[in-house]
C-alpha cells in the first residue's frame, strides 16, 4: 500500500481561527526558517517562494509550506512512501523516517493539533484526518475507497452525510472518498473551507540542499543553499513562538557580503563591472547625438 501522500498539520490555539486568517496576515519567513532549523539542524535551507497554500500546487520532495500566525500555525509537507503499517493516530510517536514529522507534532504548544492526509492526483487514494485535544486523540479516520486503516473515536457531525453515501460506489468501496471527508472535517473545525474560502499565506522552503534561484533581474546568479542556523530549542504559550533570536538572512540587503560565498561576491562583481561598461558605452554614444544635437539647435537660433 505505499504511496507518496501530503500531509498539513494545523497547530491551533486562537479560539477563532478563520478571523485570525481573514486579518490577512503575510507569510513569516523567518519563523519558518527557525521552525526547520530545530526539526533539524542539518537540514540545508532553501526559500523557494511565499505565495498562498490554498492556490498552490501541493509540496513535492524535501519541500515545507509554513504559515506562522498569532495563535495560529499550519505546515505542509510530503510523507516518505507509507509501509501497511503505518498508523495516523500514532504520528506523535513514529521513528525513523517519520521521526521528523513526530517531532513536529511536539514542538509547537498547541490547545488543539489537527491533521490531514491526502493523495495527490488519486481522488480515490488515501486520505483521512485525526484530531488531538490537550495531547488526547479524540477522532482518526484513515483509508482508501476499499479499506479501513483506521477508524477510532465518535463520528463528527458532518461526516453524517458522506456515511450515508452521496458518491457512486462499486462493490467493497466506501460510499465516498475519505479525502472529501477529511476536508469537511478540516472545516468543522477551522471554520472555513480550506481550499477556496479565505487565503493560507506561506513561506515555501526545500530541505534537499537545491540552489536558490532569484528572477526578475538579468544576470541574477543562483544563491546556494544555506545550512540551517543553530537555534536553541523554544518553549513557549503561543503557537507560533519559536525562538526570538536568529534573523532570517532572507531579509538582508543583498550586499551583506558576509551572507555571500567569496566566489559569489566576485562573479557578481564581475557582473556589475560588465553591466557598467556597457551601459557607460551606451550613454557615451547616446550623450554625444544630444551634444551635437544640441549645438545644431543653437546654432540654428543665433543664424550661424
Amino acid at each position: 500500500m505505499g504511496s507518496q501522500q501530503v500531509v498539513t498539520l494545523w497547530f491551533i490555539t486562537a479560539a477563532d481561527p478563520r478571523a485570525v486568517l481573514a486579518a490577512e496576515p503575510a507569510a513569516d519567513r523567518g519563523y519558518a526558517r527557525k521552525l526547520l532549523a530545530q526539526l533539524n539542524p542539518a537540514w540545508p535551507l532553501t526559500h523557494i517562494g511565499d505565495f498562498d497554500m490554498n492556490r498552490s500546487a501541493p509540496p513535492g520532495d524535501g519541500e515545507f509550506y509554513i504559515g506562522g500566525y498569532r495563535g495560529l500555525t499550519v505546515v505542509q509537507t510530503v510523507l516518505p512512501d507509507v509501509p501497511h503499517n503505518w498508523s495516523l493516530s500514532g504520528l506523535p510517536q513514529l521513528t525513523e523516517p517519520f521521526a521528523p514529522f513526530a517531532s513536529l507534532t511536539r514542538m509547537i504548544p498547541t490547545a488543539d493539533l489537527l491533521v490531514t492526509v491526502h493523495t495527490p492526483g488519486n481522488r480515490d487514494g488515501l486520505g483521512g484526518f485525526a484530531h488531538w485535544v490537550g495531547g488526547r486523540m479524540t477522532r482518526c479516520f484513515y483509508a482508501t475507497r476499499e479499506h479501513i486503516i483506521e477508524d477510532t473515536g465518535l463520528p463528527l457531525p458532518a461526516e453524517a452525510a458522506f456515511w450515508e453515501g452521496d458518491t457512486e460506489a462499486h462493490g467493497i468501496e466506501l460510499p465516498f472518498r475519505p479525502s472529501e471527508m477529511a476536508a469537511a472535517a478540516v472545516t468543522h473545525w477551522l471554520g472555513f473551507r480550506v481550499s477556496d474560502e479565505i487565503d493560507i499565506p506561506v513561506a515555501a522552503f526545500a530541505v534537499d540542499g537545491r540552489p536558490e534561484v532569484r528572477t526578475g533581474r538579468p544576470g541574477d546568479l543562483p544563491v546556494p543553499a544555506v545550512p540551517a542556523p543553530q537555534v536553541r530549542a523554544g518553549t513557549a504559550g503561543d503557537a507560533t513562538t519559536v525562538t526570538d533570536d536568529y534573523d532570517d538572512y532572507a531579509d538582508r540587503p543583498d550586499n551583506d557580503g558576509e551572507s555571500r560565498p567569496t566566489g559569489e561576491l566576485l562573479r557578481g562583481a564581475a557582473v556589475s563591472v560588465l553591466r557598467g561598461v556597457q551601459w557607460g558605452f551606451r550613454w557615451l554614444r547616446s550623450g554625444a547625438h544630444r551634444i551635437g544635437d544640441e549645438v545644431r539647435r543653437r546654432a540654428r537660433q543665433t543664424g550661424r
